[in-house]
């Protein structure tokens, strides 16, 4: 591909809106594939609309079967084309499509496609006629055909066809069959092979058809990458006519320290459901991955989707009423550079599927994916439609919509995206609806929480977004009237947390010989509300033109008038545009376009962030005991927590550039980080504090001796940041956000402590009774109550003679090896506690 982008750009820039463009051979780096498409290998498209910035023009084109709409669009790197997508509409689900070079939004090689009733057919060119042998002869005289030496090595057996003035035909015949039993290339198989990695280039390939039973089936070995050495896939079709069946696997042999990878799904089918007529299921599948990941598909991509067609039509991945191609299924599922599944160590999936209909009106089928390991992702994937009439041959509508859902709450994603299929149309099959809608939800721990965005077909080039933000193909409509008239509709609409735009246009083209009319009218809007910002545009053209042939000379007039609107604000301004055939002026009024945004006051600001008693929260992470969920900041009730230990976070929803703790003198720095910047109020470097303090029975208590960690945390450059264009995807990493708190170890000191009256309290028993309690006669001496026990204790224990025997005591351990050291000298608190420990006159035993 030698194209340069401005190459390209120039020859649309230069088309008018409505007439034709000529996409000159240069473009192409495989003239012969487009010459299958486009005579001569020169696109010419009449009713040109062009975008020069996403490098892509419709209209109607001149080919080899017809005159057809037209979609080309060009992928770009750089300065330089690399790639060319081009796709005809043949009607009646019949498509042709050149792929040239590296073309993004296809998965077809390089080369020239017809896609008819659910098979993709390469191009080829005619056969030139073989040579012939004047010296062979038939029995009429005429030369025969010169031999031939048989090679077979050199057969080609991919299905081809070829595009004629008749439409699309399929010259060579399937491939050959011995007893039921079709043989690829492999020549030494025949047959079943044993078990083990199939021999030869394709390995084994099997259809047996013997109706209404047929088997087609495919064993082989594919290509692997490390750390992968051999994959050996497999794929198994049945068709009873009642029953229709898929199954298909893969078993990838590891290399040296991998797991081995394997996954296996299967479905069953039939045209005829089960069930009342409210909801009759059609088909079942389940399937599971070890070691493996499922690609997700998007909604507009569903249609490709081996799985959910399975679930549907199990013949639809690989089989018509022809042909039987089961390799060409295991190459769409684990084959090429985008395959369906792909080994991934550590992942497992499991998937499950449902087709039905209801009412005998509306039918779908549905799947649940599940994938756990390196990324927990829950998908729903369906397809469904209705076609009205339904008993009629003669269709005046049919609709059929793709949905997908993912949700990863482990990252904190959600998407749900809608589109409509191919198949879609209104009123007439060549009136066809496409496009679709998304939507992503970011929450929990990913970098972006609190953002989302709804999206409708495909933004216009100048009105950027993130790269997060789900893309859309282009919605919209388009319709060939007969053979004069296309009609092409683009819709688009975006709405996220800061804006809403929104816009389409019209172009109808009506060609007929040498006169040719369009009509063309867009609409574009934009709204911002912090700050409040509109920008909307209006504009529509009309014109007519007619070629004249005078002698040998064409002349070619053409008319155009048009007028656009543009109006914008606060400051209020705008602008209009006159456009007449031969000139075109513009007249400004009110206020001019705003260069910058501009900053806003504090309270226009305030309005961006959380509410006020959302701020700044306090949890609670381990400790508490209290009942329920425990209290968080503004509640007035205290929270319970375990004597054991407790920890507690502070944490914000806006960066912060320091963290205190304690109040008054006591007040510690526990971090400092950057300053804090202010995007919207166009303010740098100012200062955010966050204050933690404690109180504990409602007297402040010190954190010095608490443990602490700082919490980082992402913040969206448009709050927080010093340019709106800053990179890493509008987020600032690391900031400080908060603190957690975690209370020292528990000390639990040498004493009881103080204990009152209750803490000892007994029921006293009155009378007097005798000891022990039982009714069983009392053994050895009876104890008396003498009374001036207490009084004879308090008198004596202070007294020299106790004091010595103490210390001699004392004296006589220490000589034992047991030192009490220093004693005091007098025992004033025993005296004392003599009279306050007992509740009651000791009783005595006589000795």
């Amino acid at each position: 591909m030698t194209a340069r982008v401005e190459d390209v750009r120039k020859f649309l820039v230069q088309t008018d809106p409505g007439g034709a463009v000529e996409i000159p051979v240069s473009v192409f780096a495989d003239p012969d594939a487009a010459a299958l498409v486009f005579p001569g290998g020169t696109v010419r498209i009449d009713g040109a609309v062009c975008d020069t910035q996403a490098l892509t023009v419709g209209g109607q084109a001149r080919i080899t079967a017809s005159s057809a709409p037209v979609d080309v669009a060009f992928t770009a790197d750089g300065g330089r084309v690399t790639g060319t997508l081009a796709r005809v509409d043949l009607g009646e689900g019949r498509v042709l499509v050149l792929v040239d070079g590296a073309p993004h939004g296809t998965d077809l090689p390089v080369g020239a496609w017809a896609l008819a009733d659910g098979r993709v057919l390469r191009l080829t060119r005619r056969t030139p006629a073989l040579p012939v042998d004047p010296e062979r002869l038939d029995g009429l005289g005429r030369a025969l055909l010169a031999r031939q030496p048989r090679n077979r090595a050199d057969r080609d057996r991919t299905s081809c066809a070829l595009v004629t003035e008749h439409g699309i035909l399929t010259p060579r015949p399937g491939p050959r069959r011995r007893k039921g039993m079709r043989v690829l290339e492999a020549p030494s198989v025949r047959g079943w092979s044993p078990i083990g990695t199939p021999g030869g280039e394709n390995g084994l390939s099997v259809d047996y058809y013997s109706p209404p039973l047929r088997i087609a089936g495919a064993l082989t070995a594919l290509p692997a990458s490390p750390p992968y050495k051999t994959v050996v896939g497999g794929v198994l079709l049945v068709d009873t006519g009642a029953f229709s069946g898929a199954a298909m696997g893969a078993y990838v042999v590891p290399g040296s320290g991998a797991d081995p990878s394997l996954f296996a799904y299967g479905s069953l089918g039939s045209q005829i459901g089960f069930g009342p007529p409210l909801f009759q299921v059609r088909g079942i599948s389940a399937g599971f991955g070890w070691n493996s990941r499922v690609r997700v598909p998007a909604a507009d991509a569903l249609d490709d989707f081996p799985f959910l067609m399975a679930l549907d039509n199990p013949g639809a991945i690989g089989a018509d009423d022809d042909e039987v191609d089961p390799l060409e299924v295991l190459s769409k599922l684990i084959g090429g550079s985008l395959p369906w599944v792909r080994p991934q160590e550590g992942d497992l999936w499991f998937a499950a599927g449902l087709a039905f209909d209801c009412f005998e009106t509306f039918s779908g089928r549905a799947m649940a994916l599940v994938q756990t390991g390196s990324d927990l992702t829950i998908s729903l994937l369906g397809a469904a439609g209705m076609q009205l009439p339904t008993k009629s041959n003669k269709k005046i509508a049919r609709v059929e919509i793709g949905i997908e859902a993912t949700l990863r709450p482990t990252a904190g994603e959600l998407s749900i995206g809608a589109a409509f299929t191919e198949k879609t149309f209104l009123i007439d099959p060549n009136c066809k609806l496409r496009g679709g809608v998304g939507m992503k939800f970011w929450f929990g721990n990913h970098k972006n929480a609190g953002d989302f965005a709804f999206m409708l077909g495909a933004i216009p080039a100048g009105r950027e977004l993130p790269a997060r933000y789900p893309k859309q193909q282009p919605a919209g409509i388009t319709w060939g009237v007969g053979s004069t008239v296309n009609i092409t509709g683009n819709a688009y609409a975006a709405f996220t947390p800061k804006s809403l735009m929104a816009g389409g246009s019209l172009d109808v083209v009506f060609q007929s010989g040498m006169l040719r009319a369009w009509l063309t009218a867009r609409v574009d809007a934009l709204l911002e509300w912090n700050p409040f910002y509109f920008d909307v545009g209006m504009g529509i053209r009309v014109g007519v033109s007619a070629t004249i042939k005078v002698w040998f000379v064409k002349i070619r007039i053409s008319v155009e008038v048009g007028v656009s609107v543009r109006v914008w604000g606060p400051a209020v301004g705008g602008e209009a545009t006159v456009h007449l055939w031969f000139i075109s002026f513009t007249i400004g009024f009110g206020a001019d376009r705003r260069n910058h945004t501009p900053a806003l006051d504090w309270g226009g600001f305030q309005g961006m962030l959380p509410p006020p008693e959302n701020m700044v929260r306090t949890t609670a992470i381990a400790g508490y005991a209290g009942e329920g969920a425990p209290a968080t900041r503004g509640a007035v009730k205290p929270w319970l927590v375990s004597n054991g230990g407790f920890t507690f976070t502070a944490d914000t929803q806006a960066p912060v550039s320091k963290v205190y703790l304690n109040q008054g003198s006591d007040t510690i720095e526990a971090t400092t980080g950057d300053a804090v910047d202010i995007l919207p109020m166009h303010l740098l470097g100012k200062g955010s504090e966050l204050r933690v303090w404690l109180t504990y029975n409602a007297k402040p208590a010190a954190l010095a001796s608490w443990g602490r960690t700082i919490l980082h945390g992402n913040v969206p450059n448009g709050l927080w940041g010093q340019r709106p264009d800053a990179s890493d995807d509008g987020i600032i990493p690391d900031r400080i956000l908060g603190i957690r708190l975690t209370s020292p170890p528990v000390d639990h000191g040498t004493s009881t402590g103080f204990l009152d009256e209750k803490a000892i309290s007994f029921d006293p028993i009155n009378p007097d009774g005798k000891q022990p309690l039982s009714g069983e006669p009392a053994t050895g001496p009876v104890p008396t109550r003498p009374g001036g026990v207490i009084a004879a204790i308090h008198n004596g224990i202070d007294t020299p003679v106790t004091r010595d025997s103490r210390a001699a005591l004392a004296q006589a351990l220490k000589g034992l090896g047991t030192d009490l050291g220093a004693l005091h000298s007098e025992l004033p608190a025993y005296a004392h506690a003599a009279g306050t420990a007992f509740t009651a006159e000791p009783m005595l035993v006589a000795g």
